[in-house]
């Protein structure tokens, strides 16, 4: 994952400057394993919303870390590099967030979280109407 700032990054009485590179570690799920760093410390997450995503796995971890319909800070002003194809990008991104943890809808509608959901509030409901 390659990130490259925009803008100056205010951290902690240092600026991380505009133009600084910086690269983290993907882990096996596509998430972050590793934090970038700078001056050999690990640098926080998320990344400043103004950190252009340099390939496909960072803009991700980018959409991952920031709300879409967020006024501030949300997807509209994520930066990409040339080449990186944003709807696409938030495609996969809302598909990892609507179906957690490995971005794989359920089969059925039977499994879906939202039925789930809807069969245990009915199992109260029908242990009152039994009673009376």
């Amino acid at each position: 994952m390659r990130w490259q700032l925009v803008g100056d990054w205010p951290l902690a009485g240092h600026i991380v400057p505009s133009g600084t590179a910086l690269e983290g570690v993907a882990g096996a799920d596509g998430s972050l394993a590793k934090p970038p760093t700078w001056n050999n410390q690990a640098l926080p997450t998320p990344l400043p919303i103004n950190a252009r995503a340099l390939d496909q796995e960072s803009a991700l971890q980018m959409c991952l870390w920031y709300e879409e319909t967020d006024s501030i800070g949300g997807w509209h002003q994520l930066h990409f590099a040339d080449g990186i194809d944003r709807e696409a990008i938030f495609a996969q991104a809302r598909n990892r967030k609507r179906w957690p943890p490995d971005g794989v809808p359920p089969q059925t509608m039977a499994e879906s979280p939202s039925a789930k959901r809807l069969q245990q509030d009915e199992k109260p409901a029908q242990q009152s109407s039994r009673r009376r």
